[in-house]
């Protein structure tokens, strides 16, 4: 056997066991209590993020009313809007919420984390491409978000460009008459019968920020969740 072959067959051996310890690692996880955030590409039903982002535009720029819920295949995670506040954490803002959610098993879940739109009063220049719309989420001199997660029993996992939707243009929002949405979101798996709990942090801290709120220097989400699945 040549030496190139024998250094192929090698590579291979590796490559099947990093594999297997991947998918070990996996079943892992869910075995733990499942509810793993799933990779950008994936298309849970043939649902993009995208797709997932016109469907909640109506309900999220609602402030969760009820009456705008998607009709999706999924278990959207929201905060219950009677339990929103609004509070100061040094020179920023903290948006909060909690829910707790029945869910049957199986059921896979769309986290809509972050939502900007076009209704006025707009912040900065509402971008009109997906190019334009990276820049303006996540450059500091814009909105500059950064640090968001959604952390799952303890497990956290980095939300980061590839998360970001849009725009998106959708029939006029209820927050003020836009037509267009970006959204940082993830689909998550099924998690496994009994209690959950799912947290969203991360925030905005760009120029644009103190601009629009008072002079805050930031503005960061603290959503707390409880999902029973039985």
């Amino acid at each position: 056997m040549s030496r190139a072959v024998g250094s192929r067959r090698v590579r291979l051996v590796a490559l099947v066991l990093v594999c297997c310890a991947v998918m070990l690692a996996t079943e892992g996880m869910a075995g733990a209590g499942g509810g793993n955030v799933l990779p950008v590409p994936a298309r849970p039903q043939g649902y993009s993020l995208s797709a997932m982002t016109g469907a909640t535009a109506q309900f999220s720029t609602s402030s969760n009313n009820p009456a705008f819920y998607p009709q999706t295949p999924f278990q959207v995670l929201y905060a219950d809007p009677s339990t929103f506040g609004f509070n100061p954490d040094g020179c920023g803002l903290v948006l909060t919420g909690t829910n707790t959610l029945t869910v049957a098993p199986g059921k896979t879940f769309f986290v809509p984390v972050f939502n900007v739109d076009d209704s006025p009063p707009v912040l900065g220049t509402f971008p009109t491409t997906s190019a334009g719309a990276q820049s303006y989420f996540f450059d500091p001199s814009q909105l500059g978000g950064r640090d968001f997660a959604i952390s799952i029993d303890g497990t956290v996992t980095p939300l980061g460009h590839g998360y970001l939707s849009g725009p998106v243009t959708t029939p006029p929002l209820p927050d003020g008459g836009g037509t267009h949405i970006i959204t940082l979101g993830a689909f998550v798996a099924p998690m496994t019968r009994g209690a959950h709990t799912v947290t969203l942090t991360g925030g905005l801290f760009g120029a644009l920020i103190p601009a629009n709120f008072g002079g805050a220097c930031s503005l960061s989400i603290d959503y707390h969740y409880t999902v029973n699945v039985t």
